[in-house]
């Protein structure tokens, strides 16, 4: 079980940390997902579908 739950899991590709998930507003819909240390962050727009991903 815990294989299959490390399969859905998103990562940092730096320090390979789990990416914690925040959301904005209802209005938005607005996915960000960052790494607990801030090397990486990805931000999914579901209207227009599309994820973008920077390295800070």
């Amino acid at each position: 079980m815990k294989m299959l739950k490390n399969l859905f899991n998103e990562k940092c590709p730096i320090c390979r940390e789990v990416l914690i998930s925040k959301k904005t507003s209802a209005f938005d819909a607005i996915v960000i997902k960052s790494c607990p240390q801030n090397h990486y962050q990805k931000e999914f727009h579901p209207a227009i579908e599309t994820s973008i991903e920077s390295y800070r």
